[in-house]
C-alpha cells in the first residue's frame, strides 16, 4: 500500500477493516499497529506537508475555532491541518501518567470515575516508551511504577540542577524524551513512524481529505465517513471499524456534526456528554537570576521535573501539578506568544546571563474537568465548506484559581531559599493539551467511550486521543496517549478476528 493525494483508494471494492481518522501521535500509532498485525488499514489526514499548512490559508482556516472564557485560551498556533498532526511542534515531554490520577481524587467526577487503572494501561507503557524512543536516567522514588529502566540513558547530566533543587528539599530527575534517530530535535511520528505504516504492505494513507461527518447506518452503526478535498471532490470513505483521532477539538466536533435521524444530536451525544469536561495543562512560568558556579557555565540545556510534589494539594481538594526546572544560556518558551514588544527586554536579559545564571521554574497544572467547559458548533462562522466550526468554552473554576495560586507561592518560596534576584513571572501558557471533551466512562450517560474507547451508543466506532481521558492529571499527555492507542490496536484485532 502506499500514500495518495488522490480519492482513489476510497472506492476499493471491498470496505477497509479500519479506518483512521487522523495522522497524529494516536492515529499513526494505531494505523502502523493495525497495519503490521495483517490488518487492512485506510488512514486519513486533512493535511499535507509542513510547506502546505505554512502557506495555504484555506487549510488555516479549517484550523480556526471560536473561543470564550475567562482564561486567555490561545486561538493561533493551537490547532493544526498537517501530516503528523502536533507532533510536529512537539518537545518530546514522555511522563506517564500516575496510578493515583485513576484512582478517586479531588477531581475525579463522582458520577464518571476511570474505567480502568493504571494497571491496565502498564504493559502498554513500556512498549509506547520503545516505540517512541523515550530516552531517561533512573527514575525517582516518586515517578510512576515501572518494570526497568527507560529504553535509552538521558542526557545531559542534570546533577547541577538535582543538587540546585535539593536545597529546597525537592528530589528531581531529567525529563523523560522521546528521542528523534531521523532529525535532530524533534520527535515526529511522520518521519519516525509513519513510514513503516506505508511499508508493512496493509496501509493505505489519503492526505488532502477532510472528514465532514460520520455517515449512520442500521443497528447502530457507522457505515461511512464523508471525504472532502481543498479542490471540491468528495467521497465516502467504507471500513469494518472507524476511530477518530482529530484531537481533543476536532474530534467532538466531529460526531457533532453527524447527525443523522439515528444520532439527532450528534453522533454518541444522547445524554449531552460530547465536548463537555475539555480541559488543558495551565502552566506558569517564573524566571531568575542566580550566581554562576560550575554547573551554569556549561551550553547545555538542563531540564529535570520533580514528582515528588505530584499529590501535594489534593488533602486540600485541588489538583496535581508537576514542577520544571531549566537552567540553560538560552530559556525560550515555546508555548508563549511571541511578541515584538518583548524583545528589547529579551536581548537585554540575554546579555545580562554573562554576569549572573538565569534559572526558570514552573508547573504544568491539572484542570477540574468541569461540564460548563466544553467544545460545541459555533453559531456564527463556518468552514470553507459552510459546516460550523468548533466553539470552545473555557473558564477556570475556584479550584485551577487556587491551585495556581498554591502553586505559584511555592515557587517564590524555592526563589527565596536559593537566593535568586530579579524573579519574573511570565503570562500563564498552555501546551494544548486538548483534554476530556469525549471523556471514558462505564455509564453510557455520563461519558462518551467506554473502557475500550467504543461509543457508547455504537457498535464500530472509536475515539482515541487524550480526549477519552477521564481526568486529566499533571503530566503531559502524549505518551498516554500513544498508550491507549497499541491497547485499542489489540481490541479491535480481537474484535475483527472475532468476526
Amino acid at each position: 500500500m502506499s500514500s495518495h493525494e488522490s480519492l482513489e483508494p476510497l472506492s476499493a471494492t471491498e470496505p477497509y477493516d479500519v479506518c483512521v481518522i487522523g495522522s497524529g501521535p494516536a492515529g499513526t500509532t494505531l494505523a502502523t499497529t493495525l497495519a503490521e498485525q495483517g490488518v487492512r488499514t485506510l488512514m486519513l489526514e486533512s493535511g499535507r506537508t509542513f510547506g502546505s499548512w505554512l502557506f495555504d490559508k484555506r487549510l488555516k482556516k479549517l484550523a480556526r475555532y471560536d473561543y470564550t472564557g475567562d482564561t486567555n485560551y490561545p486561538e493561533v498556533r493551537t490547532t493544526t491541518r498537517v501530516l503528523g498532526g502536533n507532533s510536529n511542534f512537539w518537545t518530546g515531554r514522555s511522563e506517564r501518567l500516575h496510578p493515583s490520577d485513576f484512582a478517586p481524587h479531588p477531581y475525579t467526577p463522582p458520577e464518571n470515575p476511570w474505567p480502568i487503572r493504571y494497571e491496565d494501561l502498564e504493559p502498554y507503557y513500556d512498549v509506547a516508551e520503545k516505540l517512541f524512543r523515550v530516552r531517561g536516567g533512573p527514575r525517582g522514588e516518586s515517578t510512576p511504577p515501572r518494570r526497568g529502566p527507560l529504553p535509552l540513558p538521558g542526557r545531559p547530566d542534570v546533577t547541577y540542577l538535582k543538587n540546585l533543587t535539593a536545597r529546597f528539599g525537592v528530589d528531581c530527575e531529567d525529563s523523560a524524551t522521546s528521542t528523534p534517530s531521523k532529525q535532530m530535535r524533534i520527535f515526529n511520528v511522520r518521519k519516525e513512524i509513519l513510514p513503516r505504516f506505508l511499508s508493512s504492505g496493509h496501509g493505505t494513507l489519503v492526505t488532502g481529505a477532510t472528514v465532514t461527518r460520520l455517515i449512520a447506518g442500521a443497528d447502530q452503526r457507522i457505515v461511512g465517513a464523508q471525504v472532502r478535498t481543498l479542490d471540491g471532490r468528495s467521497a465516502e470513505a467504507r471500513a469494518k471499524i472507524f476511530v477518530v483521532c482529530c484531537g481533543g477539538i476536532e474530534s467532538p466536533r466531529l460526531l457533532l456534526l453527524s447527525r443523522s435521524e439515528a444520532y439527532p444530536n450528534g453522533v454518541g451525544n444522547a445524554y449531552d456528554w460530547v465536548g463537555r469536561g475539555f480541559n488543558d495543562h495551565p502552566t506558569l512560568g517564573f524566571y531568575a537570576s542566580i550566581p554562576h558556579s560550575p554547573g551554569t557555565l556549561t551550553p547545555t540545556n538542563k531540564i529535570t521535573r520533580t514528582h515528588q510534589l505530584y499529590g501535594l494539594f489534593r488533602p486540600e481538594g485541588l489538583g496535581a501539578m508537576i514542577p520544571v526546572f531549566r537552567q540553560a544560556w538560552l530559556l525560550p518558551n515555546h508555548i508563549l506568544p511571541f511578541t515584538l514588544v518583548n524583545m528589547p527586554r529579551n536581548a537585554l536579559s540575554m546579555l545580562s546571563r554573562v554576569k549572573r545564571a538565569a534559572i526558570f521554574i514552573g508547573a504544568g497544572i491539572e484542570m477540574k474537568p468541569v461540564p460548563g467547559n466544553r467544545v460545541t458548533l459555533s453559531s456564527v462562522n463556518q468552514d470553507i465548506w459552510g459546516q460550523p466550526i468548533a466553539h470552545l468554552i473555557l473558564n477556570f473554576s475556584p479550584e485551577d484559581r487556587a491551585l495556581i495560586e498554591r502553586t505559584r507561592a511555592l515557587i517564590r518560596e524555592w526563589f527565596a531559599v536559593i537566593g535568586a534576584t530579579g524573579v519574573r513571572e511570565a503570562p500563564v501558557a498552555y501546551p494544548r493539551h486538548f483534554q476530556g471533551a469525549c471523556r471514558m466512562g462505564a455509564n453510557p450517560a455520563t461519558s462518551v467511550v467506554d473502557a475500550n474507547l467504543r461509543v457508547h451508543d455504537t457498535k464500530n466506532l472509536y475515539v482515541c486521543g487524550c480526549e477519552v481521558f477521564s481526568t486529566g492529571g499533571g503530566m503531559g499527555p502524549t505518551l498516554s496517549i500513544a498508550t491507549f492507542a497499541l491497547r485499542l490496536a489489540d481490541h479491535l484485532i480481537e474484535q475483527l478476528r472475532s468476526t
